[in-house]
């Protein structure tokens, strides 16, 4: 069976495990900020670094890590985006009837009712707000008329636990600027890594997990990125703001931790849960639209387009593992139970939670599921292939018409509202995906179900 390598460095009292291959172990620079994050006072156990870990210019820390902290909080352990994450929507339709005029229909329609940034006039009351950022899978349920197996199939159901039910104490941990952008932005894309993608299996790698989660070879999918919007972000920048005047990190240790039963932290968690309810109702808002528009374009209003999972991949919880209550601090690592965590539900109790394995937009992705050693990285696994080259970096290396002519070349539509730069998402500046599953499958993180090739892309 094989482990994960695990540093002991002289520079930090917690060791890094490194969950990959040899030749996904990142550089000199990424490592140095693995043991900058080790020394965050508080961390109970050791770091896990996942397959796709890799440096942001912006964070402390790497993406692509989880850390466990007893009785304590790290902020700067995530990125301030919280509760960014995925969808997997399966559809029965095949993939070969949608033609390249079909998809200019679905697509024109979902970039005439989804805004990349926000709508032009707010879509939210004040009061709307409030209930989604209090009980957003609840809100969501009642709103969208969601199944209780759709709701299942929603991380914490679409509402994460905090320590209180006080709606009032809930609401008061967040800015009022973030609510009031909580009216327009809902329902909303996002610019940068953000996007939806349709897919077609192209190959079923096992077919008892596929047969039960009901993925079929030549069928379309989509995988939905993106997170709480200018909610969380907004409420995230607003607490390191302020907490950060209070905790004063210094050079020598930038990454600082609060007590999780101080004023400050309490505050925090509660408004990280308040924004990770957005994120969750704002996912499930986009999906409604994109289900509307297929139905619309195929003249099928009974068509069925199930979820298959949604999960989110910036996160901090408190969580339970190994008979430890730990606050887990998830930075680009998705939330994956084993079937041994994850009795409660009929399916996944026999598969495994579903997880998306973004490749980039113009290489492959897959679904896996998680398996059993999952439980080493804190029910973790990594989101998606990594990035071998930032964002600034691959501004750098590549230009626009590059990466288009990339996209019309592999016959994948790329479809664009023009808000950013898609030379920071050419597809070249990313690990290769087979490299990063084959880590997942070797170190029995997480199972590879199918295999999945872009067919059509929207971006900011």
């Amino acid at each position: 069976m094989n482990s994960p390598l695990e540093i002991k460095s002289p520079n930090a009292p917690l060791p890094i495990k490194f969950f990959l291959t040899p030749e996904l172990m990142p550089d000199q620079e990424t490592i140095t900020q693995l043991e900058g994050l080790a020394n965050a006072p508080g961390l109970a156990h050791h770091v896990a670094a996942l397959p796709d870990i890799h440096r942001k210019s912006r964070n402390l820390s790497p993406t692509g890590t989880v850390v466990a902290a007893k009785n304590t909080i790290i902020p700067r352990a995530v990125d301030t985006g919280i509760c960014c994450g995925m969808r997997m929507i399966r559809t029965e339709i095949d993939a070969r009837e949608l033609t390249a005029p079909v998809l200019d229909e679905i697509f024109g329609e979902m970039m005439r009712t989804i805004p990349v940034l926000e709508h032009e006039n707010d879509v939210l009351s004040k009061d709307e707000v409030a209930e989604i950022l209090v009980r957003g899978g609840a809100w969501s349920q009642k709103r969208f008329g969601l199944s209780e197996e759709e709701l299942d199939c929603i991380e914490d159901r679409g509402t994460v636990p905090t320590d209180t039910n006080d709606a009032e104490a809930i609401l008061a941990s967040v800015p009022d600027k973030a609510k009031k952008k909580g009216r327009g932005c809902f329902a909303t894309l996002g610019d940068g890594n953000h996007f939806f993608e349709l897919q077609e299996i192209v190959e079923v790698v096992d077919e008892e997990a596929a047969r039960l989660l009901g993925l079929h070879k030549g069928h379309a999918m989509f995988m939905l990125h993106t997170g709480s919007r200018s909610v969380g972000s907004k409420t995230m920048k607003a607490y390191l703001e302020e907490l950060e005047e209070k905790f004063e990190p210094t050079p020598e240790q930038p990454i600082w931790s609060m007590p999780a039963d101080c004023e400050e932290a309490i505050r925090y968690a509660r408004a990280v849960s308040a924004a990770s309810n957005f994120g969750f109702a704002n996912r499930i808002g986009l999906t409604e639209k994109m289900r509307a528009a297929i139905r619309k374009v195929l003249r099928e209003a009974s068509l069925r387009i199930p979820l298959l999972y949604d999960c989110s991949h910036v996160s901090i919880k408190l969580e339970e593992w190994n008979g430890e209550k730990l606050w887990i601090h998830r930075h680009g690592a998705s939330r994956a139970l084993p079937p041994s965590r994850i009795k409660s539900h009929p399916l996944f109790a026999q598969t495994g939670q579903p997880i998306p394995i973004p490749g980039s937009m113009g290489h492959a992705s897959y679904i896996g599921v998680a398996d059993e050693r999952a439980v080493e990285s804190f029910c973790s696994v990594n989101h998606g292939a990594g990035r071998v080259l930032d964002k600034p970096d691959a501004v750098r290396n590549f230009t626009e018409s590059q990466v288009e002519t990339e996209m019309r070349e592999k016959n994948i539509r790329l479809y664009r509202y023009g808000s950013d730069n898609i030379a920071e998402q050419a597809p070249s500046s990313f690990k290769d995906i087979s490299t990063v599953i084959k880590a997942m499958s070797t170190l029995s993180l997480a199972r590879p179900v199918v295999k999945l090739r872009p067919i059509a892309v929207l971006k900011g």
